[in-house]
């Protein structure tokens, strides 16, 4: 069941190879461009999450605050460790205000 979850997603597999080339590039504006483009191959509410998890990560990057605040709080509640993971940026994006 995992390996169908993660496996078969053509969404997960690209933004997981996009965010470890963002994990060494650093280059925010072409890496967020790179993520919207992906939006379309978004088939699962948990897919729509973490792109709006990492699409607010990457605006708090290019320190549009602002717009970040707004994406963090559209996400909805998935699951506890999940929820963690959303807190801590929500966290860090409130600081930055």
């Amino acid at each position: 069941m995992l390996r169908r979850l993660l496996g078969g997603s053509k969404f997960l597999k690209k933004m997981n190879t996009l965010m470890e080339i963002y994990s060494c590039s650093h280059n925010a504006p072409a890496t967020y461009k790179e993520l919207v483009e992906l939006k379309p191959l978004i088939k699962t509410t948990g897919e729509e999450a973490l792109f709006e998890l990492n699409r607010a990560s990457l605006l708090y990057d290019m320190q549009r605050y602002r717009e970040a605040s707004e994406v963090i709080l559209e996400i909805r509640s998935l699951n506890p460790e999940f929820d963690a993971r959303c807190a801590e940026v929500r966290t860090k994006i409130l600081e930055a205000l």
